[in-house]
């Protein structure tokens, strides 16, 4: 057995280096051990970078490191020996095995890749930021991702607010903008974020009010927001009274006189000639 370490575990760089080494000195997928997560070798092992080069000229299409980045992100431990099966099925000839959605390997590795996009999804849309006391423009929010996709959405947050300063923190990660770079560091515990803040009570009489019980299909509704994401939201404090008494303002919604509308449209003006 041939040892390959990946840190952290879900670093692409830090896969492709050692699988690409791996590939080159002939290394077959069955004879490399992958280290990562935390885990240790059983048995002592070479190093697979110690290995010397048989071979050169390894080619993937284009899809191949995207779909491997978004893999590696999957808590999963066997994927980095899954991507090493299909890197070395590629290498070998299998050009267009990603496009085999029967193929066993494929199947299992797109399976992966679609939670991890599913989990980056519900990350944007459920992270709540929370102010800290006695600073200006300084927020904590606290989330609990199932993949390892912190570093992979950070980006995001950094677009979309680069004009204040902001943590994440979650179990296994953390990162923080200052407004002019992007860090990152080890986890945290819950308790490190704030639980509420003033613009909580704000935000839930916002939502209160723009809350349409015509339109609630609770189905739908913990499809989207499953209820594992609720003790981090200020407004689903509020769901379980609206989702009560939905029925009854939708009966008085329809019991309502019509009533004339305050403002009419003006009529378009003719253009002058």
């Amino acid at each position: 057995m041939f040892r390959a370490t990946v840190m952290p575990a879900w670093d692409l760089d830090a896969w492709r280096a050692q699988a690409r080494h791996a590939w080159e000195a002939e290394l077959p997928p069955d004879a490399v051990e992958w280290q990562a997560d935390a885990q240790r070798e059983l048995l002592a092992a070479a190093g697979v970078i110690e290995q010397p080069v048989q071979r050169k000229g390894l080619s993937v299409p284009a899809d191949f490191m995207p779909f491997a980045a978004s893999v590696l992100c999957h808590r999963d431990v066997g994927r980095h020996a899954l991507l090493y099966r299909l890197l070395w099925r590629i290498g070998n000839g299998e050009r267009a095995l990603l496009d085999r959605a029967t193929d066993a390997d494929v199947h299992r590795a797109t399976r992966w890749a679609q939670a991890v996009r599913r989990d980056t999804h519900k990350m944007k849309a459920f992270v709540r930021f929370r102010q800290i006391d006695g600073e200006d423009d300084a927020y904590i929010a606290w989330f609990e991702p199932d993949h390892y996709i912190v570093d992979r959405v950070a980006p995001f947050f950094m677009r979309r607010f680069a004009g204040m300063r902001w943590a994440i923190l979650t179990p296994y990660r953390s990162v923080q903008w200052d407004g002019e770079q992007l860090w990152a560091g080890e986890g945290a515990q819950r308790s490190d974020a704030p639980a509420d803040d003033a613009e909580d009570a704000l935000w839930r009489t916002y939502y209160a009010n723009i809350f349409n019980p015509a339109r609630l299909n609770t189905r739908m509704m913990r499809q989207e927001m499953p209820q594992k994401y609720w003790k981090h939201l200020p407004e689903a404090h509020l769901l379980p009274d609206l989702i009560r008494d939905a029925g009854r303002r939708v009966r008085e919604m329809d019991e309502r006189e019509a009533q004339a509308p305050r403002r009419r449209i003006p009529d378009r003006k003719p253009p002058l000639r």
